[in-house]
């Protein structure tokens, strides 16, 4: 009998609260804090992650490269900490190798494959983590473990307790986001049959990409993103009323001009005739509230997928004839 890959993928999602636990309870590498700056690579939802966590710490020296390499210096007192969930991820890869050559102290972290093998080749430190069945369904995997090895390096504070608070929020919420009537379903209906633009302040500017790389790859739609309050000086001269906005609001992380500008976009997108929904991140804490906001919205992606019929949702064609043209290219 077939398996329905949408209850696969929700069956994935439910396993969030024990696999954050899990991953909490591992031993990370971990040192004195370094000199330099602390980068976490990684594309994909490793990049959305990566970029979660240094906007989290923005009083830090923590910094996100989604590329081939890091593109400022880094070198001797830099630590890089790798992430992918399969290991096989050559942008991330390569990133790591260049920068261990160059000085900097490495850790790996995937599910798997040649990263692992890489960083233990190069004097990096590996750390294997248990995934599930897809990259983005494992979200968990790539966001929790880099945190908690940033902790381990005085780099960051609570990142455990914080997991493992998100893992208590989830296990309480999981099964209302999963109802028919509950919040992502709600979200997906406003979504279908219109034209999608996200807008979200510079704390929610990571949530958002991540909104819009699953309504690409589980609803197979294309949606706009842009960040206050620069697309206050642009973007919003486009508004005419055919959108259906989206703003991402962080009670806790947005500040007084910031909280003035996402709520005169919205006022604006209402006089213009666009239909507005806003969507707020509950609680305290940076990494817990975030992780929330991934759950809810790829839930929403998902159902969305469902409302506008794609019978694969995990499917991702495109992507995989990228990497097959990208490893030939670059013969790796």
């Amino acid at each position: 009998m077939a398996v329905d890959p949408y209850e696969r993928i929700r069956t994935d999602y439910r396993e969030w609260p024990e696999l954050l636990e899990d991953l909490a309870a591992m031993e990370y590498p971990g040192g004195e804090p370094v000199e330099g700056t602390a980068f976490i690579a990684g594309m994909g939802g490793s990049g959305h992650g990566a970029r979660i966590i240094s906007r989290c710490l923005k009083e830090r020296r923590v910094r996100a490269s989604n590329d081939f390499r890091i593109r400022t210096h880094v070198g001797r007192g830099d630590l890089v900490v790798a992430v992918s969930y399969s290991g096989e991820t050559l942008e991330t890869i390569n990133t790591l190798t260049e920068a261990v050559a160059q000085g900097a102290e490495g850790v790996a972290i995937a599910g798997g494959g040649r990263l692992l093998d890489a960083a233990s080749g190069m004097g990096a430190r590996p750390v294997k983590v248990r995934v599930l069945s897809s990259p983005r369904s494992s979200f968990p995997s790539v966001y929790a473990p880099p945190a908690l090895v940033l902790e381990s390096y005085g780099l960051m504070r609570a990142a455990t307790a914080q997991m493992d608070r998100l893992a208590d929020v989830l296990g309480n919420s999981m099964e209302e986001l999963m109802k028919a009537d509950g919040e992502p379903a709600m979200i997906a209906e406003f979504m279908r049959g219109r034209k999608i633009a996200v807008y979200a302040g510079w704390h929610g500017e990571p949530l958002a990409a991540r909104f819009s790389a699953m309504l690409n790859e589980y609803a197979k739609t294309r949606c706009y993103t842009a960040t206050a309050p620069e697309l206050a000086h642009n973007e919003i001269e486009a508004i005419d009323g055919a959108e259906a906005i989206i703003t991402i609001r962080d009670g806790a992380g947005e500040d007084a001009e910031l909280r003035a500008a996402l709520d005169s976009v919205e006022e604006l997108a209402g006089e213009r005739g666009s239909a507005l929904l806003r969507v707020e991140l509950p609680g305290e804490e940076c990494l817990v509230r975030y992780g929330y906001g991934v759950a809810l919205l790829d839930l929403a992606a998902l159902e969305l997928a469902r409302r506008r019929g794609v019978e694969d949702p995990y499917g991702t064609p495109n992507i995989s004839v990228y990497k097959e043209r990208l490893r030939g290219k670059l013969g790796r």
